[in-house]
């Protein structure tokens, strides 16, 4: 029997399209004109784990950068585009005038840009007078000010103001507080340079940001006590997203991914590592503590690109977290994290991060498709992070002619409510491919 062209061509029609799974590139939603959550972001399972992305690289282990090269663009970042802050480059001595400057501009930021505390209410201009009178800026008797150094003892949040009280743009807007300048593991160094009225919240510059700790999270200790500390030669890495730090057999805190600790042994399962404490009157002690060897590496991590790949996908599904907020991570601290664990040190906002190095391809004004062209010739997997307004995120490579990506990201738009954590979208989620600008890759050249 014969079968005529007509239901030969829908045969194979058929049997073309049953071997692709249609629309991979879109999150799983109803064609309801209600705005609905995005429960599943990628119909195909596979892109959800980095061994798949990994597969596509011609020669994934191939070191991206040694540590001298990742040395010499990491003095590059803090030297030549001032997106770092070393430790042992911060003055002793800071002019008491450029303090205040520094402190006030942040208070004036804030001031406009922040109406409501948490629950509902509008914030008074009285609220506002206080704090201004507890920054404590009319309080500087001498012309320079000597900076008093410290580390951090525990996980902290660095505020604009010195306050805990959320400060939101809307009243609706609960995750994003915007008196939520950064947040610090513990072990981060800080130059002290202002004090407030009580006493209770110290001013420091810390290693990419700079703002208001409470007392109570920093012990006070010398300049070159902190700097051997930070220097040890022999030290490990955290590689997890969160590594429980255990201090005499008792849970005390969590470090995030990349934080360098001395190393001291390695007992069973568990590896002994030294982090600062404080006594009663505020002072440094380094105390033994320890961390599961698995969560840790000693050294860095070699720079390639199944590394960061492979760093990148233990945040998936991790809920976002605006400047560190509720422990988490947003979109700049994301990529900070990973590439920590090899040593590389970006900056803490997006667009610094996206003018690191000098490999950087500027896509503004381009058409679509001449970007996707760039991507396809120009973007590594795990080498190239890319960047739009306010937003940063990491390349994947591409899958069925569609560039790929992974980020941390609100990504709330009129048809769906926010995504609200780590993913692995196509470029074309929210339009991404018509709104990024630079293609930066974290290479010498």
């Amino acid at each position: 029997m014969q079968l005529n062209s007509r239901y030969l061509l829908i045969i194979i029609a058929y049997l073309f399209t049953a071997c692709q799974e249609l629309g991979d590139n879109k999150p799983v939603i109803t064609n309801s004109d209600e705005k609905q959550p995005i429960i599943i972001v990628n119909k195909n399972r596979h892109l959800n784990i980095a061994e798949f992305w990994i597969d596509k690289i011609k020669n994934p282990d191939a070191l991206i950068m040694n540590e001298q090269e990742i040395q010499h663009f990491n003095d590059h970042t803090a030297h030549k585009q001032k997106g770092l802050n070393y430790f042992q480059d911060l003055a002793q001595v800071y002019d008491s005038s450029w303090i205040k400057e520094k402190i006030l501009k942040s208070f004036k930021g804030i001031q406009q840009r922040a109406f409501y505390f948490a629950d509902g209410y509008k914030i008074p201009k009285s609220f506002y007078n206080d704090i201004k009178i507890q920054m404590n800026v009319d309080g500087f008797s001498e012309k320079t000010t000597t900076t008093r150094y410290a580390l951090t003892v525990n996980y902290s949040n660095q505020k604009i103001l010195p306050t805990e009280l959320s400060l939101l743009k809307t009243s609706s807007q609960i995750h994003f507080d915007r008196n939520q300048n950064s947040a610090l593991d513990m072990a981060t160094p800080l130059a002290i340079i202002h004090s407030s009225k009580d006493g209770l919240w110290h001013y420091g510059i810390g290693p990419t940001s700079s703002g208001w700790v409470r007392d109570k999270d920093i012990a006070f200790g010398e300049r070159e006590e902190i700097l051997n500390y930070l220097d040890s030669k022999n030290f490990i890495i955290t590689t997890a997203p969160k590594t429980a730090l255990m201090i005499q057999g008792k849970y005390h805190d969590y470090f995030r991914m990349g934080v360098k600790l001395p190393y001291l042994m390695s007992i069973d399962e568990m590896s002994m590592v030294m982090v600062p404490q404080r006594d009663k009157d505020g002072k440094l002690i380094l105390s033994n503590a320890t961390v599961k060897s698995e969560n840790v590496h000693k050294g860095y991590l070699p720079y390639t690109q199944k590394t960061i790949l492979t760093q990148a996908f233990k945040f998936l599904h991790a809920p976002y977290g605006w400047g560190g907020m509720y422990g988490e991570q947003d979109c700049s601290k994301f990529l900070q994290e990973i590439y920590a664990s090899v040593g590389i040190k970006l900056p803490r906002n997006s667009g610094l991060q996206s003018e690191v190095g000098e490999a950087k391809i500027e896509l503004a004004g381009l058409a679509k498709k001449a970007k996707h062209h760039i991507l396809k010739s120009s973007a590594l997997a795990g080498v190239s992070i890319l960047h739009l307004k306010g937003h940063i995120v990491l390349y994947l490579g591409e899958y069925k002619g569609e560039p790929y990506i992974i980020h941390t990201v609100w990504g709330a738009s009129s048809k769906h409510f926010a995504l609200g954590r780590t993913a692995v979208t196509s470029l074309n989620f929210n339009d991404y491919l018509k709104k990024i600008d630079r293609v930066t890759n974290i290479t010498l050249k």
